[in-house]
């Protein structure tokens, strides 16, 4: 039950397929997730209902002075992990916010925490004590009947013990020779443990838990965001069309730009995207009233004679027979996408502008993964073994910059690689333990371009993490769509920096706009 993935970052070594093959393998019809975040929870639970094992999803809460662990029964469950995965991220959970998200949710306190039970007895009416079985767990008869077996589980079998504390060390930012140890036995993934009277009671309350979770995600609704409330988006955008058109054609439309509008709003808004173009014309004409150039447009965008009425695109589709199907089509639905550019220097003022304009948590940055990859993983293992950076250097530098091979790859391909590796037992101890950790996440990031706009606070929808300046999804961006949310482009180029110089210089010297 207490079953943590790397994406609990850098404290397991268990991946999301790890413990699902675990289930498939041990005929088990379940699969518990339980991290310190939610980054993991969709392809853990994709993947589960493809193979027809049941995804148990839940949050390790840290409170004040302890920690719980919450499970999902269901849809409204997934939801009070979302608004406190959301609150974890931001600052330490407190007893108000459990109280206030504790619906369908399943508790289980450890046992060090025991002394907390009866409190948190009153909050949830599903609760259960996890005992892992050592010595000093002594559990009385009155209470046997709400324990459960709760080990926690970090790595598959007990030989890859040795391989956690490496792990840990380049978490803590700790070396070999730090005087410094970790408690890591006890962690091997298992579901069931004998040890005494109280494993049975224990193993049966996993199998009731499992029985009372049954998350199921509706059917996603299309959560784009809105431009002005009360106002019916359609008939607006069919104004500003149409006044743009006049505008762009000096007043001189024909029929066949008057057709082809008729058209594409037909479209458009049968589709259920008018808001989205008017949310994207609101920022670009907030960029150009600001002075921050804009890019004329890219992309299948650009076959939108809409996008180029409302000052989106700069491009006449008609001129240059550019297709609108290319970008819209009734008979594929995909969501619309116009990427728009900016000066990199002012990207984040546009940015800064949609998050006051339609809201903190209405607006998010999408999460990324660093990993451990080839070159990474090398380096910081290393660093835990105090190997030397510059010795290190002579052997990361025989991986080619753009390389995609894994390690072991490498090590059979490139013969130099391989001689290094096979001629010093350092570097053979850093290659063993780098192969085990090799693909895993190191560290969140943020998408370069991709921001999500909600028509909803995101966290009513999915967890969110936070950055610098704005908050992110805690989904990365393939799992976005799932939630009827869409991923818009806003994109930094350093040419238009470069051009917004250069026509600041030329008003400077020759007095010319």
């Amino acid at each position: 039950m207490n079953i943590k993935s790397y994406y609990t970052l850098l404290s397991s070594m268990l991946s999301p397929d790890d413990i699902i093959n675990y289930s498939l393998e041990n005929k088990i019809s379940y699969a518990f997730l339980i991290d310190t975040n939610m980054y993991g929870v969709m392809y853990f639970y994709k993947k589960c209902i493809s193979l027809n094992i049941k995804p148990i999803i839940g949050l390790n809460i840290l409170l004040d002075d302890y920690i719980i662990y919450l499970y999902a029964k269901n849809y409204t469950g997934y939801k009070s992990l979302i608004k406190l995965s959301t609150i974890q991220n931001e600052r330490v959970v407190n007893i108000e916010d459990i109280e206030r998200y504790n619906e369908e949710l399943i508790c289980v306190v450890p046992f060090n925490c025991r002394e907390y039970f009866n409190d948190l007895s009153l909050i949830y009416s599903d609760i259960y004590l996890g005992y892992t079985n050592k010595k000093e767990e002594e559990i009385s008869n009155n209470i046997t009947s709400s324990i459960v077996f709760f080990r926690e589980s970090l790595y598959l079998q007990d030989k890859d013990s040795e391989y956690l504390a490496y792990l840990y060390r380049i978490r803590d930012g700790k070396t070999i020779s730090d005087d410094f140890s970790y408690d890591i036995l006890g962690h091997e993934l298992q579901i069931k443990n004998i040890f005494d009277y109280t494993s049975e009671s224990g193993y049966n309350n996993i199998e009731k838990i499992a029985s009372m979770c049954n998350l199921e995600f509706p059917k996603p609704e299309l959560l784009l965001p809105i431009y002005k409330e009360g106002v019916d988006a359609s008939l607006y955008l069919f104004e500003l069309a149409k006044l743009g058109l006049n505008k762009r054609l000096g007043g001189n439309a024909g029929e066949e730009y008057k057709k082809r509008l008729s058209y594409e709003l037909k479209i458009i808004d049968e589709m259920g995207f008018s808001n989205y173009f008017l949310v994207v014309y609101d920022f670009i004409r907030y960029a150009k009233k600001n002075n921050i150039l804009v890019g004329p447009g890219r992309g299948s965008a650009a076959g939108s004679l809409v996008a180029y009425t409302l000052g989106i695109t700069e491009i006449d589709p008609l001129k240059y027979d550019l297709l609108f199907e290319r970008f819209l089509n009734p008979e594929r639905k995909t969501m619309p996408d116009i990427d728009t550019d900016f000066p990199d220097d002012r990207r984040e003022e546009v940015i800064q502008y949609v998050i006051d304009r339609y809201g903190k948590k209405n607006v998010a940055g999408i999460v990324t993964f660093g990993t451990l990859s080839s070159k990474q993983v090398l380096r910081d293992v290393a660093r835990v073994l105090n190997i030397p950076v510059y010795k290190i250097d002579t052997l990361t530098k025989l991986i080619p910059a753009m390389s995609k091979d894994k390690l072991m790859e490498i090590y059979q391909k490139n013969l130099n690689f391989k001689a290094k590796i096979d001629s010093d037992t350092s570097f053979t101890k850093l290659f063993k333990i780098a192969l085990k950790f090799e693909g895993f996440p190191r560290h969140t990031s943020s998408h370069a371009a991709g921001i999500v706009m909600c028509s909803k606070e995101l966290d009513d929808v999915i967890p969110l993490t936070v950055s610098d300046s704005m908050y992110l999804t805690a989904y990365s961006m393939e799992y976005l769509e799932d939630f009827g949310l869409l991923k818009m482009d806003f994109l930094g180029l350093r040419n238009l920096s470069i051009l917004a110089h250069i026509l600041k210089d030329i008003e400077k010297i020759y007095n010319k706009n």
